[in-house]
């Protein structure tokens, strides 16, 4: 069998109509090009496999080396929408991460900015062991990172251009099993909230509920509006949403909403009461995280039980193995989760 042929920059730039210098620039993460030449030139690099080569560079192993400088650890959490420490979701998976290094020995560094120019003035790469990537982080980052043979792993984010290890709560077997739940209770008009777009969890989530929506042959007609739904407090959001629910009131209401995230069921919830409908009297409703911070202290919105904290841990176990098993195929770790009813699910009113 003859040796693989290398994709080079030349052959992206050739393919997507561009320079050689654009690709560069595109990789590297570097300002200069627009936003829609970037897309097509790492859509490009991603077909071609060239990001999937860039990995043959070979890892550090934790087994070679007692070297200070190699044992950290970069926690790399974009500072964006909700991600940072003080948040009742991402806080706990960071606890999780920390009490995991701090237990084997390993020291970490909180990386808040996800920009390769500003990772590059900062940081010394050569001194990480690898890095534990926390939520939504850029394509050029990434690739950055795997551009300088630094192992990394992603907490609840993949990146379809780029293979690497993940893990993330089992969000399509979770959401099937709490929407057979909800058919169970005698729900028929079942429509999900949140915008698919907005996390590979919520995508997983929403295949989940349409999986069990096709077996069981319920009708649905997804409601556009709905699903660009986000869970942020902004006007626009808000609206969208409001303005959502009242267009379904010509026609028969749905008995039930399944909320890509507990945020999205809080703001459903007010916003149907605007409406005159009462959760559970008159339609129920269900979250997803089981983030008290959000719910409050009487929660009484049925969810499911993220397992914050535990993915943190098991992420510094799968760096682990990561280091001392370079040429392994990638990972991606599913944890288990749990349902917990609340009050927010009741009968339906036909």
């Amino acid at each position: 069998m003859g040796k693989q042929k290398k994709v080079t920059m030349q052959e992206i730039a050739d393919r997507v109509g561009v320079s050689k210098y654009a690709v560069s620039k595109a990789l590297s993460g570097k300002s200069g090009i627009s936003a829609v030449t970037r897309s097509k030139i790492f859509e490009m690099a991603s077909q071609l496999g060239y990001m999937n080569q860039k990995s043959a560079k070979k890892l550090p192993s934790s087994k070679h080396t007692n070297e200070e400088e190699h044992q950290i650890v970069g926690i790399l959490i974009p500072n964006i929408r909700s991600q940072n420490k003080e948040s009742g979701y991402w806080g706990k998976v960071l606890d999780g991460i920390s009490k995991s290094l701090e237990a084997k020995g390993l020291g970490s560094v909180l990386i808040s900015d996800d920009s390769p120019r500003n990772f590059n003035l900062v940081m010394k790469p050569e001194g990480l062991m690898g890095i534990i990537g926390v939520g939504l982080i850029a394509t050029p980052m990434l690739v950055e990172l795997r551009n300088k043979a630094i192992p990394f792993i992603l907490v609840d984010h993949e990146d379809e251009l780029l293979e690497c290890d993940s893990i993330f709560m089992n969000n399509y077997d979770i959401i099937r099993k709490l929407v057979k739940f909800l058919i169970g209770k005698g729900h028929t008009r079942i429509q999900f909230i949140g915008e698919l777009g907005y996390s590979r969890s919520f995508i997983d989530r929403w295949s989940g509920f349409r999986s069990v929506m096709d077996e069981c042959r319920l009708e649905y007609v997804p409601n556009e509006g709905l699903l660009k739904v986000k869970p942020t407090l902004d006007e626009f959001n808000l609206n969208l949403l409001q303005s959502s629910l009242i267009e379904l009131e010509a026609s028969r209401f749905p008995t039930a909403f399944v909320c890509a995230n507990d945020q999205i069921a809080l703001l459903a919830m007010n916003a149907l009461q605007r409406l005159g409908k009462q959760v559970p009297e008159q339609c129920s409703l269900t979250g997803f995280d089981n983030n008290l911070e959000i719910l409050g202290e009487t929660p009484m919105i049925t969810t499911v039980n993220a397992e914050k904290e535990a993915l943190g841990i098991k992420a510094v176990e799968l760096l682990q193995w990561r280091l001392e098993n370079a040429p392994m195929p990638y990972a991606k770790i599913l944890l288990q989760s749990d349902l917990i009813i609340r009050e927010s699910v009741g009968d339906p009113v036909n």
